[in-house]
């Protein structure tokens, strides 16, 4: 298995945060999901409602821009890279509602544990 996050910081405006979802939703898509197990754009959650949290992402803690974090599980590396990897280019200008250049990182499990709870089985409303 395969991990991939993906740290947006995406402009504080309503319409920057409405575009970014929209954007996810639609141009952020994956054509062949053969070696994807899941993935999953996330929004933060405001820190007062969780203390003992301490990876501050939270536009309350950062101030200037509001956190996603896309979280890709994938079945290998190589898929990752073919159907997501290879559009990465940070040469490219900023996209209209991004304050500052998405971050990423990789993980491979070293282990691991499987509850009874299944993933989702369909893709959320508008994601393409």
């Amino acid at each position: 298995m395969f991990i991939a996050l993906i740290h947006w910081r995406i402009k504080p405006e309503e319409e920057s945060k409405a575009a970014f979802i929209q954007h996810w939703n639609t141009r952020n898509s994956i054509s062949n999901r053969k070696g994807l197990i899941a993935e999953f754009v996330s929004d933060t959650l405001p820190i007062a409602d969780f203390p003992y949290i301490t990876w501050h992402l939270d536009t309350e803690s950062l101030g200037n821009f509001k956190s996603y974090v896309t979280i890709g599980l994938w079945a290998d590396a190589e898929n990752f890279q073919e159907q997501v990897a290879q559009y990465f280019n940070d040469d490219k200008p900023l996209l209209s509602f991004e304050k500052y250049r998405r971050r990423r990182v990789i993980f491979e499990p070293v282990g691991w544990r499987v509850g009874e709870t299944p993933l989702p089985s369909g893709d959320s409303p508008g994601v393409q």
